[in-house]
């Protein structure tokens, strides 16, 4: 079967008959599968592992001298991002300015 491809493209929702009982209930589903973006939203179920006593054991090593934190995205970084520094002292790496 050949296809047109210069042929102008028709959406799934306009293919839909909505004037028929059965067209009615079909856009009705298509608009209850969909999220805020209009994507396919697909069930997820969450794991039945109860990590509620698990430990994490994380070495935390504390800021150095030559680091400092971005205010916007909270990372510690380097002194060589510094993008620059808000009028109320705060510092914004140079990925957030």
């Amino acid at each position: 079967m050949a296809t047109d491809y210069d042929a102008p493209r028709r959406r799934a929702e306009d293919e839909i008959e909505t004037d028929s009982l059965e067209g009615l209930k079909a856009a009705e589903n298509v608009t209850n599968d969909m999220d805020d973006d209009g994507e396919i939203v697909e069930p997820f179920d969450l794991p039945s592992v109860d990590v509620a006593g698990e430990e994490l054991n994380v070495t935390v090593i504390p800021r150095r001298e030559n680091e400092f934190t971005c205010s916007v995205c909270f990372l510690v970084q380097n002194n060589s991002r510094i993008d620059h520094t808000e009028p109320d002292g705060s510092i914004v790496c140079k990925d957030c300015a």
